[in-house]
């Protein structure tokens, strides 16, 4: 597998997906078509009935893979929706595109961006869990080069102070961000103990394996890669610094939140989805195996399948529920930062979540047990 490692290229295993949209329809309801006889009627009756047209923004990363799995194994298509995954550059861009009517669906971060947009009056609801940080499934760690490590200089969290340390950006105003504050709280120091350095994804492992930088936050798949290259070693992994924080949730459009019944197909699909990639990570008989998986999130993502096979296991909550509490917390975080200037009110924050549609879906399938 190292072979397969080695020819990739560092573009490859970093690629991001073009900002490009191309809105279409609006979801259409579903109506039988018209029966004027009784052939006709048969006829009606053996037809398929339409799809329905849902447009779901999305990242270019194996993060997504819960969209990708449902969509190329037919789980959207058996509910009765045709969903366009509509690639953007960032959750923050795909926010506007929700605002006006762009998407029905999108993958968004409770970010400063979503807050200060919600504090505007910028109306969505948060409806269930894309990904996690699930203790025992590193897929971000704090890293620091082997040369580093080796001479004693950082090995420990404490070890990071007066460091500069890589992060995407904006760097603190991000949930990885919050997720590193939130861990240097428990070893008694703050973000102003470190020297944070904004850096995008395309350029933090470039910049790893030249010596441009010594400590950074690195994902997969580029945390798997460095590894395997004994370029870095981790010194903790972020599920470790900020269990079960929820990075990625779906947002749906209040117009498309209150299609009920076309909002619980799409809920549904994607929760079938989660555990059908649950059940292949943990060797369970299911609908598809890790291979038939690897393969589906490779083609979608960009990411060569060699890599897909050996990161870790993405953080997907079979029940996809998220975690409120560290929601809350990381809102808490940007404003200690003064990255959400305006408050958003209790009423406003309330509003955001619309949970209740997943947990109404899981009344009809059924609760699974969790990682």
């Amino acid at each position: 597998m190292l072979g397969l490692w080695r020819s990739i290229t560092l573009p490859l295993l970093v690629m991001v997906a073009a900002c490009t949209a191309n809105p279409s329809t609006a979801p259409r309801s579903e109506t039988s078509p018209p029966a004027t006889d009784t052939a006709n009627a048969a006829r009606a009756t053996a037809a398929p009935p339409a799809l329905i047209s849902v447009r779901y923004g999305v990242q270019q990363g194996s993060v997504y893979a819960g969209a990708y799995i449902a969509r190329d194994l037919g789980y959207f298509a058996q509910e009765g929706l045709d969903v366009d995954l509509v690639p953007f550059s960032s959750a923050s861009e795909i926010i506007p595109a929700l605002a006006t009517g762009q998407l029905e669906a999108g993958g968004i971060s409770t970010n400063p961006a979503l807050w200060n947009a919600v504090a505007r009056g910028v109306q969505l609801k948060a409806v269930l869990d894309i990904y996690q940080f699930i203790p025992g499934r590193s897929t971000n760690a704090i890293v620091a080069r082997k040369p580093v490590y080796d001479a004693g200089r950082v090995r420990r969290l404490e070890d990071l102070r007066g460091q500069m340390v890589a992060v995407t950006p904006p760097g603190a105003g991000t949930l990885i961000g919050c997720a590193v504050g939130v861990g240097l709280k428990r070893v008694g120091m703050t973000l102003d103990d470190i020297n944070i350095q904004p850096l995008p994804i395309t350029e933090t492992l470039t910049a790893l394996m030249n010596g441009a930088i010594d400590v950074a936050s690195l994902g997969d798949p580029a945390l798997t890669y460095a590894l395997h290259q004994e370029a870095v070693v981790k010194i903790v992994g972020l599920d470790e610094m900020f269990p079960y924080l929820t990075l990625g949730l779906a947002g749906l459009t209040p117009d498309f939140y209150n299609q009920r019944p076309i909002a619980k197909r799409f809920v549904r699909a994607y929760l079938r989805a989660h555990r059908t990639y649950d059940d292949a990570v943990a060797g369970r008989p299911g609908e598809a195996d890790k291979a038939t998986l690897d393969a589906i999130i490779a083609r979608f993502s960009g990411i060569d399948v060699g890599a897909v096979h050996d990161i870790v296991p993405i953080g997907m909550n079979p029940n996809g529920l998220p975690n409120r509490d560290s929601q809350v917390a990381c809102y808490q975080f940007f404003r200690e930062q003064g990255l959400i200037p305006e408050p958003v009110s209790e009423a406003a924050m309330a509003a955001v979540w619309g949970t209740d549609l997943t947990e109404e879906v899981l009344a009809e399938i059924g609760r699974v047990p969790e990682n």
